[in-house]
């Protein structure tokens, strides 16, 4: 959820026309420190700021992942303005009225792909010591427990199967099989 709240927001500061021209570069140059520091580094940072808890992990992977989904809809949405009518919206009516639902389909795509890829890096975020399921096989093998580290990894395995399967299921009832171009 957070990934799609940072990709809503971050999406159009990198759009010349709702951001501006220097706007839009500090857009980039946010989104591109976002998606490029990686999400072990970065909840690394924010352990060290929260503590050892679940949050840590949770802004991690939701700020890099949304980082990365609002630079794909932003790189997409370029062409958009330069379509349109003489008369179109501009500023937040053309970014809630035109951007947002020509390219909902996209978004949703890519935040159903996107959910696959934080499902499988929470593990490797928990071997940090923050309270996901890898730092719980972390322990399991630092205790020499492989039955409880192998359930648990078998386990990471089912539950990344479960929500490609649900995924899956969910962009082909909502026909948004793939990202299209605009």
């Amino acid at each position: 959820m957070l990934a799609g709240i940072v990709a809503l927001v971050g999406f159009p500061l990198i759009v010349p026309q709702l951001a501006g021209r220097f706007g839009s570069l500090f857009g980039h140059l946010g989104l591109v420190v976002g998606r490029s520091t990686p999400e072990y580094m970065l909840a690394y940072i924010l352990l060290q700021i929260f503590g050892p808890s679940m949050l840590p992990a949770v802004l991690a992977l939701g700020l890099h992942n949304g980082a990365i989904i609002a630079h794909l809809l932003g790189r997409q949405s370029e062409g958009l303005y330069a379509a349109l009518r003489p008369d179109a919206p501009h500023g937040l009516n053309f970014y809630a009225w035109e951007m947002v639902p020509r390219l909902y389909g996209n978004f949703l795509a890519l935040c159903f792909y996107r959910w696959e890829i934080i499902m499988r890096e929470s593990p490797i975020v928990g071997l940090q010591g923050v309270a996901t399921l890898g730092f719980y096989i972390d322990n399991a093998i630092a205790e020499i427990r492989a039955d409880r580290a192998i359930f648990l990894l078998l386990l990471t395995v089912l539950a990344t199967i479960g929500i490609d399967a649900l995924s899956r299921t969910l962009r082909g009832l909502l026909a948004v099989d793939r990202v299209r171009s605009l």
